[in-house]
């Protein structure tokens, strides 16, 4: 697959294309930061023999780039989605994620099995369900903690799934705004169930990355405009909420709400950017292509596989050198599992899969 221009896409909207590949990678980067130098000094977990001390203020609020995430999937999916059927969307998630997810399952599950079981107690029921992508649905546990997100995502993918099965993507905006508008009377109703199936938590910024994609394909309209600014303290106030529970967890952190609400409306900003900046160079594309592509292996494989690493080596080495260490593995790692794994595997199974007549769609989602 390539990302040169299809039909119906201009040069512009092709170039700032590239620039969400890098917001994808930093987003990767800095969960994966959080998770080493946080993460595993939270309150009763342990997860890591090595402290870096007051280190961790300056990368504590790294977990909101999950957001960042999920505005960057709203985007990619609306704009792959938009000229195509149920099944070719289907086809296109399946192949996107299941190649390098069954892989770095496995190897997570592996590695944590032998080395520090004792923390995570996996078990093999557990991995096969997790393989399945499916278990958080019917409440199994995952085999790595990054994996919860998947499940959200898995949820968004559903709407989507849902909308072009009744083939209403033409009045995708309308929908957006009624999932909007649940997500600001479930403030009210707190009610389980709309939390679990509808993802009212994080909507918001799914919502936000298909405005904006909307936006960039069509124009700024009233409506568009209004949506986006209402999306915006919704999930402020959800990740306030949040913030309570985190503070609890995290015991000798201090957390504040000014830099919450700084950090998400910055996201909102880097997506304006990502929709007016008119050139990049050649250069710059291909660099971005390549941080794009490791940014989901990343995060599937660093977080039990690094902690493996930290509970092996990590009382032999200086914790800065060590740092360096885990996190360049795991860049390279997923640079291997890319190229010698996800790609070629995704190649194949999209030769036994038959994908249909649809118009083409950009590989960057």
């Amino acid at each position: 697959m390539n990302q040169s221009n299809q039909p119906g896409q201009s040069t512009q909207a092709h170039r700032r294309y590239h620039d969400v590949d890098i917001l994808r990678f930093c987003a990767a980067v800095g969960v994966m930061l959080l998770h080493y130098l946080v993460r595993g000094f939270a309150q009763g977990d342990d997860y890591s023999p090595v402290f870096y001390g007051e280190v961790a203020n300056f990368v504590k609020y790294n977990y909101l780039a999950v957001n960042l995430f999920f505005m960057i999937s709203g985007f990619v999916i609306l704009m792959s989605s938009e000229n195509v059927t149920a099944r070719v969307f289907l086809r296109s998630r399946v192949l996107r994620l299941y190649p390098a997810y069954w892989f770095c399952c496995t190897v997570s599950f592996v590695l944590t099995y032998i080395f520090i079981n004792h923390i995570f107690h996996l078990t093999v029921p557990r991995y096969v369900l997790n393989m399945t992508m499916l278990n958080g649905f019917f409440g199994i546990g995952f085999v790595d903690g990054v994996y919860w997100t998947l499940l959200v995502e898995l949820k968004f993918y559903l709407l989507v799934l849902f909308v072009l099965l009744l083939g209403q993507m033409a009045r995708i905006e309308w929908v957006l705004a009624a999932w909007l508008l649940l997500s600001i009377l479930q403030i009210f109703l707190k009610s389980e169930l709309v939390e679990k199936y509808f993802i009212t938590n994080f909507a918001s910024f799914f919502i936000a990355g298909c405005l904006f994609y909307r936006i960039s394909k069509r124009g700024v309209t009233w409506f568009r405009l209004a949506l986006l600014v209402l999306a915006l303290p919704v999930g402020i106030h959800y990740e306030l909420l949040d913030l309570v529970r985190r503070a609890a967890h995290y015991t000798g952190l201090a957390y504040y709400n000014e830099t919450v609400f700084v950090i998400c409306t910055a996201f909102y900003l880097l997506f304006v950017v990502v929709i007016t900046r008119r050139s990049t160079s050649a250069t710059y594309a291909g660099v971005s292509r390549l941080l794009g592509s490791l940014s989901y292996p990343i995060y599937l494989i660093h977080l039990n596989v690094g902690l493996v690493l930290y509970n092996l080596i990590g009382n032999s080495l200086d914790k800065w050198l060590l740092l360096a260490l885990v996190c360049a593995t795991m860049i390279v790692f997923a640079y291997l599992i890319n190229r010698y794994v996800e790609r070629p595997l995704a190649a194949f199974m999209g030769r036994k899969i038959p994908s249909g007549s649809t118009r083409a769609s950009s590989s960057l989602a």
